[in-house]
């Protein structure tokens, strides 16, 4: 690994939004990291994929998915485990997430393991 080299944040979500602060806290660390111009990934497994979803419309908590549209214009790459998403009813033919979130498999969270210089999971 080069030490000049970009350093890699890769945080692994399992809990879904507004059931836990999860999804508030992988925000703040993001937006942190990525202030410290790290790159940064955020992989979104089991009920995590619920916090993309577009036409959110929470009354009483501030939209997750808005906070993660910030993410990804600064920045952040997020993606969704394809085997949770569809199972939760988030179809990869409906484009149910907010535009940059990417529909993929486990292999791509493998790879970020590898190659992040850290790595953080949040969820049960």
């Amino acid at each position: 690994m080069v030490e000049n080299q970009q350093k890699t944040l890769t945080i692994v979500l399992t809990e879904g939004p507004y059931r836990s602060q999860y999804a508030d806290i992988a925000y703040e660390i993001a937006k942190s990291a990525l202030d410290k111009k790290y790159q940064v990934n955020l992989f979104l497994y089991m009920d995590a994929t619920h916090i993309p979803k577009k036409e959110q419309n929470p009354h009483s908590f501030p939209n997750v998915a808005e906070k993660f549209r910030t993410l990804i214009k600064k920045g952040a790459d997020i993606r969704a485990c394809i085997r949770c998403s569809t199972a939760r009813g988030h179809s990869c033919a409906k484009k149910p997430y907010i535009k940059g979130v990417k529909i993929t498999n486990v292999y791509d969270l493998a790879g970020w393991i590898q190659e992040s210089h850290k790595v953080i999971s949040l969820g049960f």
